[in-house]
């Protein structure tokens, strides 16, 4: 009877011993798998600010889903508007989440340094980093991060802001770029669908598939038998500028545009109906939208082009 009692017991202590040892293994085999960075739910993440030397840049999503909202990842990430905000213009949404894309699929394992001297060395410090960004869903921080020097090619040091361990990431700080304009989406005031355009000297409307076209006194059209034939390409020309109108900067100081040239376009697509101002003065060429007061930078060929058209289309 004792002998069979202390059997068990020995064999007790070796079940004991093994499982101990089997979540020993698996303890340490997980610890050896790479980790997320930020372990957030991506999913409710609406707001981000990048700051660097140049200043912050805030990004926030539009109104379609307000904050505190349960939205599944997919529709946050495709169907939800990003905009700069303080200014209130859109901002390039897949560029937006293309980045957030990167920053949830970041593992890191090992970590370069674990201590605080270290991070000025690869400039993941408050005061050196080469960028910052905080993630919000609403009014709370979800993780922030700081990014540093680069030890090679696509590869960057970063920190998780409240951790001394530094990691080297694939990332590059082009995938984040400093600057307002880097993520304004350039093609905020082109016009699709447009139904009708009225310049200085004519109205251009479109009926069904054709485009009738009219002149405004004193000003006559080429050809007044046939004036739309007769200005089909002028009026593709001008059509095709609208659609493919983008800006390319924001101006923050407006100048005095009273001395330079301007040509003005009102027009309409769907339920818009909108004043275009074209600007040239001192060889610099702006855009207005009578919907917002931002002034805008464009392409001086742009310029060229919606002017020539709009100009082509009568005799003076």
């Amino acid at each position: 009877m004792n002998t069979k009692t202390a059997l068990s017991g020995l064999l007790a202590i070796q079940l004991i011993i093994i499982a101990g040892l089997w979540w020993y293994a698996q303890n340490q085999s997980n610890s050896n798998l790479p980790q997320a960075l930020l372990d957030i739910h991506w999913e409710n993440v609406d707001k981000v600010t990048i700051t660097s030397e140049t200043g912050t840049v805030s990004l926030g999503q539009g109104q379609g889903q307000g904050q505190g909202q349960s939205k599944s990842k997919s529709k946050s990430k495709d169907d939800g508007e990003w905009q700069l905000l303080g200014d209130g213009l859109l901002a390039q949404s897949d560029k937006v989440n293309a980045l957030l894309e990167k920053l949830e699929q970041l593992r890191v394992k090992w970590p370069v340094a674990t201590n605080q001297t270290s991070h000025s060395r690869f400039e993941v410090d408050q005061k050196n980093a080469q960028r910052r960004i905080a993630i919000h869903s609403g009014e709370n921080l979800l993780g922030e991060i700081l990014i540093g020097s680069s030890p090679g090619l696509k590869q960057i040091h970063i920190r998780k802001a409240g951790s001394d361990q530094v990691y080297v990431v694939e990332l590059e700080l082009a995938d984040i770029p400093p600057k307002t304009t880097d993520w304004l989406d350039r093609s905020l005031l082109a016009a699709n669908n447009v139904g009708r355009i009225e310049g200085a000297d004519f109205v251009l409307v479109k009926s069904g598939e054709s485009w009738q076209l009219s002149h405004k006194s004193p000003s006559i059209l080429k050809n007044q038998a046939n004036p739309v034939t007769e200005n089909q390409q002028e009026i593709e020309n001008l059509l095709s500028s609208l659609k493919k109108l983008r800006v390319t900067g924001l101006v923050k100081d407006k100048p005095d545009l009273a001395e330079g040239h301007a040509v003005k376009l009102d027009v309409i697509s769907g339920d818009n109906r909108w004043r275009y101002t074209f600007h040239e003065n001192n060889g610099q060429h702006f855009v207005q939208r009578n919907d917002r007061d931002t002034l805008f930078t464009f392409a001086k060929s742009d310029y060229e082009e919606i002017a020539q058209s709009s100009q082509l289309i009568v005799d003076s």
